[in-house]
């Protein structure tokens, strides 16, 4: 049996990963150390599984009778296109369940929830990840309540309440939308994807679907930021693939900010100084404060990355090149091509590299965002 450990990498604290604590007693975030000793994995035997994430149960953190809270997730189809001289695969995550990539981390967490007996959670997402949560919960059984911002996009609080979870819209910033589902969650199970390690350990599958769809390592890999989850999702499941023996090498790590919402940048090299724009168009990684902030800095220097920050102007560009493509995403998931873009621009990416780019959420999610971008003369 695959052995699994929670720990906080910080203070070094232990905790039992069947206990329902979600952070350290430092205040940290605990993340699920996966023990390779002896643990083979060979992927020519993963032919006959199903065509899910749930193809490589023996790497996340299930007990082996739990009863798997899914819908089909991962797995998802990659293409391989040329841009710029640069060999791009692009992973269609977007065609995910409930339409984002979040649903990899949310089957994993309620699986886990439901195995602990967890009834009822709190959740607060600027969208995305409310609807995985409401999604799998639902199918769980579990009761499910989302704090939401109140100028969040309309349909994704429309997905989230229709699969039948509370919504609960916060006037204010992001990090208000948190305070507020924090103190409901003095009465129910903080579920947070943003705190949560078992999310992230969902996360983890892009990287192991790269090694197997494509082969081996991308020389580069662009991953949008906000919370970070898909950043140290990646990072930890490539670094499993190179302790299995399956790679030979890490891929670099890039993170992709939006102007207004820098904090991994200023981390790394101070403030960027630039405002918050009128129209946020990229609200999924409009996150200031990232409980994970000093994992992603750690991850981009040991994998020799690097952040680059966009702005609407190119995020549009690149929206718009995307859906020539046949590719009709949100604003947050053309970051990733617009950074490409910049990056070449900027020589930190160089032509004939092999660049793995993450198309983390449907367009469909954002409509009024790109209609407001229309009557404002920007489409």
């Amino acid at each position: 049996m695959t052995r699994f450990k929670l720990k906080c990498v910080y203070c070094g604290r232990s905790y039992d990963p069947s206990s329902r604590i979600w952070r350290c007693e430092c205040g940290k975030p605990l993340d699920v150390i996966l023990e390779l000793k002896d643990l083979e994995v060979d992927f020519r035997l993963l032919k006959g599984r199903e065509a899910s994430m749930w193809r490589y149960r023996e790497l996340l953190p299930i007990p082996p009778k739990a009863r798997i809270v899914t819908l089909g997730e991962g797995y998802t189809p990659v293409i391989v296109r040329e841009v710029d001289g640069v060999h791009v695969t692009l992973k269609l995550d977007y065609l995910n369940p409930t339409g984002s990539f979040k649903d990899r981390g949310a089957s994993v967490l309620v699986t886990h929830l439901l195995g602990i007996g967890v009834k009822e959670i709190v959740e607060d997402s600027s969208g995305n990840a409310g609807a995985a949560m409401a999604a799998y919960s639902a199918v769980a059984g579990i009761k499910c309540k989302v704090f939401v911002p109140a100028d969040a996009p309309e349909g994704k609080k429309l997905q989230i309440a229709s699969y039948g979870a509370e919504l609960v819209p916060v006037k204010g910033s992001r990090a208000q939308v948190g305070v507020a589902a924090m103190k409901e969650a003095e009465k129910a199970y903080y579920a947070g994807h943003t705190w949560n390690p078992f999310f992230l350990e969902g996360l983890k599958t892009v990287a192991y679907e790269y090694v197997e769809q494509r082969g081996g390592t991308p020389d580069l890999v662009l991953i949008p930021v906000g919370s970070g989850g898909l950043f140290l999702g990646v990072f930890k499941g490539f670094k499993e693939m190179l302790g299995l023996g399956l790679v030979d090498r890490m891929p670099r790590l890039m993170a992709v900010q939006a102007e207004g919402f820098t904090p991994v940048y200023d981390a790394m090299y101070g403030e960027y100084g630039r405002p918050v724009p009128e129209l946020i168009l990229a609200d999924g990684i409009a996150v200031p404060k990232p409980p994970r902030l000093e994992q992603v800095v750690k991850a981009i220097r040991e994998t020799k990355g690097d952040v680059i920050i966009v702005n609407n102007k190119e995020i549009l560009m690149a929206f718009k090149e995307l859906a020539r493509m046949g590719l009709f995403v949100e604003p947050t998931s053309a970051t990733v091509l617009a950074a490409l873009r910049r990056g070449l621009n900027e020589g930190v990416i160089e032509k004939g590299e092999e660049v793995y780019m993450p198309l983390t959420g449907i367009g469909l999610k954002a409509i009024d965002k790109l209609l407001k971008a229309t009557s404002k003369g920007y489409l």
